[in-house]
């Protein structure tokens, strides 16, 4: 009964891993990382100068919007060539829009359209998300494979 169970697993874990590593990667990934154990949208985005946004939308088809299916092996693409935002900030408990903007030398409307998960009124901002603070736009182009 165990060595069944165990086979069963095993089949299921092999399957698993091969929808997995079957994704491709976004046309024109410009770099790339692969999931570690314990990473996070977060913490992916902050080790790698990635927006949170930029990271889930650039991988739309691979991470779900709450970005708690990431699995370890995984191949995930942080930026796509020519739309690679990889000047940002990692959020900090007390900072604003403003602050941020302010401390980058960016108008709010740069920081805003770059990160348009964020609200235009800035209370949706959590500590150790990661934003784009970029003085270029880079968000006005909807990302597709």
């Amino acid at each position: 009964m165990y060595a069944s169970f165990f086979a069963a697993r095993l089949v299921a874990l092999a399957v698993i891993t091969s929808v997995v590593s079957g994704q491709a990667l976004p046309t024109g990934c410009d770099r790339n990382v692969t999931v570690q154990a314990g990473d996070t949208c977060n913490a992916i985005s902050a080790k790698h100068n990635v927006s949170t946004y930029q990271l889930a939308a650039v991988n739309s088809k691979i991470i779900d919007p709450a970005c708690d299916n990431l699995s370890v092996g995984e191949v995930v693409c942080l930026g796509i060539k020519g739309q690679d935002c990889n000047v940002t900030h990692v959020m900090q408990t007390g900072d604003t829009c403003r602050s941020i903007a302010n401390a980058a030398g960016i108008p709010i409307k740069t920081l805003l359209t770059n990160n348009p998960n964020v609200n235009t009124i800035c209370t949706d901002l959590y500590p150790g998300e990661v934003l784009c603070t970029a003085n270029q736009i880079y968000v006005n182009i909807t990302y597709s494979d």
